[in-house]
């Protein structure tokens, strides 16, 4: 099997351990939320019926109001373990992959070298300039603040009805669009370690490793920004750094990077000399 051919038959099981890994962050966070998401739901038909809340919801809602920020929190470390969990995998994986690949089309006697990577470091690495855990903090404290003021006017015996069903409806999506927004950003950073992790690999085998090739997910999912650049080649630099667009360029991107190695007799002179 041919290096690219190889890297394109991983990167199908990578898709497939990202989109496991997404369920499994949004498992965690629905184990938190789901119970309170039902209630908000209860909460928003009462009201969109035209009736106030009854006392008995109310004290419910005074409770999960008082029990919100514990919960949001925990929320955020569950969803945070389950992703770095399956982050760390992927990287692991990639650079076995990668040194595995590369080393099968290197002559006899060459083995590719695996990279020193601490998993720690590219996990909270910034993807556009933010850490994928600064993000959850900030989407997770937006979904506490909607839901928190939903609850205190629902509360409210003399807030206006129609108000508080709109409120109470605005946090019932919050709280389900906030599964959306988990999913994405899970399935964008287990592309972005594995993309870096076998960065890591090539520009440690820079003496064999030339350049790389841009590959796009060709289906019906791949966008107008990564389908142009399908299958060009990037040299690396000096230093074995790649010069093409950063990858992952979008959320929920898909593309990933070949290598493209030296011919055998610059391999094998190389390793003469």
């Amino acid at each position: 099997m041919s290096l690219e051919l190889s890297t394109l038959a991983h990167r199908r099981w990578l898709i497939s351990f990202e989109n496991a890994a997404a369920r499994e962050a949004v498992a965690a966070l629905e184990k938190r939320t789901g119970p309170l998401l039902q209630r908000l739901q209860r909460y928003e038909a009462r009201l969109q019926s035209g009736r106030p809340l009854t006392a008995r919801q109310r004290a419910q809602a005074e409770r999960d109001r008082a029990r919100l920020l514990r919960l949001y929190r925990r929320a955020n470390a569950d969803v945070r373990a389950a992703a770095q969990q399956r982050m760390e995998r992927a990287i692991q994986t990639e650079l076995r992959v990668s040194v595995r690949n590369l080393s099968a089309g290197l002559p006899e006697g060459i083995t590719a070298r695996a990279p020193g990577v601490d998993l720690r470091t590219l996990i909270t690495s910034p993807t556009a300039g933010s850490p994928w855990t600064r993000r959850l903090d900030a989407q997770l404290v937006q979904t506490y603040q909607r839901v928190d003021a939903a609850l205190a006017i629902a509360i409210n015996r003399g807030a206006s009805i129609p108000n508080a069903a709109r409120l109470v409806g605005d946090a019932v999506r919050a709280v389900e669009g906030q599964q959306h927004q988990v999913t994405r950003l899970v399935r964008t950073e287990i592309q972005r370690v594995s993309n870096e992790a076998a960065q890591a690999t090539y520009r440690e085998n820079r003496d064999v490793v030339k350049a790389v090739r841009y590959l796009a997910t060709l289906d019906a999912r791949v966008c107008p920004i990564c389908r142009p650049d399908h299958r060009k080649v990037y040299p690396l630099d000096a230093q074995g750094n790649y010069t093409g667009p950063t990858v992952p360029r979008h959320p929920n991107c898909r593309c990933f990077l070949s290598p493209v190695t030296r011919s055998i007799a610059e391999i094998l002179a190389a390793a003469a000399a």
